[in-house]
Formats: C-alpha cells, sequence, structure tokens
C-alpha cells in the first residue's frame, strides 16, 4: 500500500494535470502524503498547500531541481525535500536554469517552423500558462495541431536523445555540486532522483562528498535490478530512502504504484529528524519547523 509519493509534476512544470486535478487523482489513489517536485519552480507551493488541505492529503514541500555533472557530462536530477518557507539559494539557481531552458526551447520552435511546422512560442505557450514553455508543451501543440502524426511526435524524435552531450550542455543546467549545496544552505535534504535513469551509481560517492543525503529508491520507470542496486547505494552511503511516481501524464503513470509505505514514510521522517539534531541549529537544517505536520 502506497501511503507517500514523494515526486510529482503540474502544470506548473511539465505535468499535464492542473493541480485541482492532480490532486483529485492522488487524493483518489489513497495517497495520504503527496511531495509537489515540478522542475526548478516551487512559489506555487503556498496555494497548492491550502488546495491539498482541504482534500486532506499532507504536501510535502519539493523541487526537482535540473543538474549536470559537468565531469562526466551526464544529467542529474536532484530532489530537494522539505523546503522551508524561503529558499534564496535554490531559487536562484532554479530561476538560471528556467531562463536558459526557455531560450533553448524557443530555438527548438524556430527549428521546427523552418522544418515547415506551423508553430509559434505564443500558440505554444498556452499550454504553459504558470512557467515557461518545456518540451512537453511543445509536443502538446504538435500533436494538437498535426493528429495525424500524433505518433511521430516524441521526445526522440523531435529533440533527440536525452543523452546528447552537446545539447545538454547548451541548455545551461545547475552544476549537480551547486544544486546541492543550494539546497544544504536553504535547509532542504537533496535526494538523488532515479539515479538508473541517467546512469549516475558511479557518481554517487562524489555527491555524498558534496552533502547528498538521500537516494530515490522506488520510481516509476524502474525495474527490480535498479531497486535492488539503488538500495545497495542507500545502505552503502547511509543515505535517506525516498519513492514516487514521477507524475507527469495519467495515461503513462498512475498514482499509488509507486512511493513508500507507511511505514517507510515513516522511518524517513525520524532520519530527518536525526539529522537535524545531529546538525544542530547549524544552517544546513534551519527549516526544521517543515515537519510539523508530520511530526507532531
Amino acid at each position: 500500500m502506497i501511503y507517500a509519493d514523494l515526486h510529482s509534476h503540474s502544470r506548473y512544470s511539465d505535468g499535464l494535470l492542473d493541480i485541482d486535478e492532480l490532486l483529485k487523482l492522488a487524493k483518489s489513489s489513497g495517497l495520504k502524503v503527496l511531495a509537489l517536485t515540478d522542475h526548478d519552480k516551487f512559489d506555487h507551493f503556498d496555494l497548492v498547500k491550502v488546495k491539498a488541505q482541504k482534500i486532506g492529503i499532507d504536501l510535502v514541500k519539493g523541487v526537482e531541481m535540473s543538474c549536470y555533472d559537468y565531469d562526466v557530462d551526464k544529467k542529474v536530477h536532484i530532489l530537494a525535500l522539505f523546503l522551508g518557507d524561503e529558499s534564496p539559494h535554490i531559487k536562484e539557481v532554479c530561476d538560471k536554469t528556467l531562463a536558459s531552458r526557455e531560450e533553448n526551447h524557443k530555438d527548438s520552435i524556430k527549428n521546427l517552423q523552418a522544418e515547415g511546422y506551423d508553430i509559434d512560442y505564443p500558440r505554444v505557450k498556452k499550454y504553459s500558462p504558470y512557467s515557461i514553455v518545456f518540451k512537453s508543451n511543445i509536443l502538446e501543440y504538435l500533436k494538437e495541431r498535426y493528429p495525424d502524426k500524433r505518433d511521430f511526435f516524441t521526445y526522440r524524435n523531435i529533440f533527440g536523445g536525452q543523452k546528447d552531450k552537446t545539447k545538454n550542455r547548451k541548455m545551461g543546467y545547475i552544476d549537480v555540486k551547486k544544486g546541492i549545496e543550494a539546497a544544504l544552505l536553504d535547509g532542504a535534504i537533496p535526494f538523488i532522483a532515479h539515479p538508473f535513469l541517467y546512469d549516475n551509481y558511479s557518481q554517487i560517492e562524489k555527491y555524498v562528498g558534496y552533502g547528498l543525503r538521500g537516494i530515490e529508491v522506488r520510481h516509476s520507470r524502474g525495474k527490480e535490478e535498479d531497486f535492488l542496486t539503488s538500495k545497495k547505494f542507500a545502505e552503502q552511503y547511509d543515505l535517506l530512502i525516498s519513492g514516487g511516481s514521477d507524475f507527469h501524464d495519467p495515461k503513462k503513470t498512475k498514482f499509488g504504484q509507486y512511493g513508500l509505505s507507511q511505514e517507510d514514510f515513516e522511518s524517513l521522517v525520524e532520519g530527518v529528524k536525526k539529522l537535524i539534531l545531529e546538525n544542530g541549529s547549524s544552517s544546513l537544517y534551519k527549516a526544521a519547523s517543515v515537519f510539523k505536520a508530520f511530526t507532531s
């Protein structure tokens, strides 16, 4: 029984559901705790928290930071969970990423225009009313504009492979060390998300040295072998364990199938409380008050 899903996305980044739809679906799936972790954006949390309270879901404040390891040319996504009221360091690096990402996506739209597609930025922006244009919004527009080619419009066909080093460097992602440091300075707990997806395992020891505190073990795209490998790294480096669906599209991912049991979530909270006690009042964990909802 999945009690907590600590990885989800809404229309505020590249998810396909508005907040009301997302929360309603999470609630009907039996979830008690949900972390909203939109890409590089979290200033909508207070609004979402009110809606979550009304529907009866405990909301964890989080953000998925789009980082990059420039030493090995690999993407690294960092889930900063349990953010406090103010997170200026995270906001600073995420705002830079969003600005760079949007410029790149504007270039992608221009390239599609050059290929003969009837597309422009204002029409695509309608699919992203709360943030920058994401790749998912470009695909949404193309599928609606050219319904007979819906199957062709995939990330790979339109934007190329996710391991294209030249394109990845051009995106201007946050350096992973700076991302982890920003999370710690703002009192959040940094977890590495889906390490199997970008083949990050060989670099985890380095990230622990940067201050990484947790690892996402359960994920909707992971296989049993990925779960076992992630769990092994958690044990080896004494990392907190997280898990979630990485929900974007209700047609592709279901709530209630991936995440943490109640026992696992309570163990996570206890682990974070331990970190807070060990670090006292240091700036690394100054946002301890965020646990009131889970520790009373």
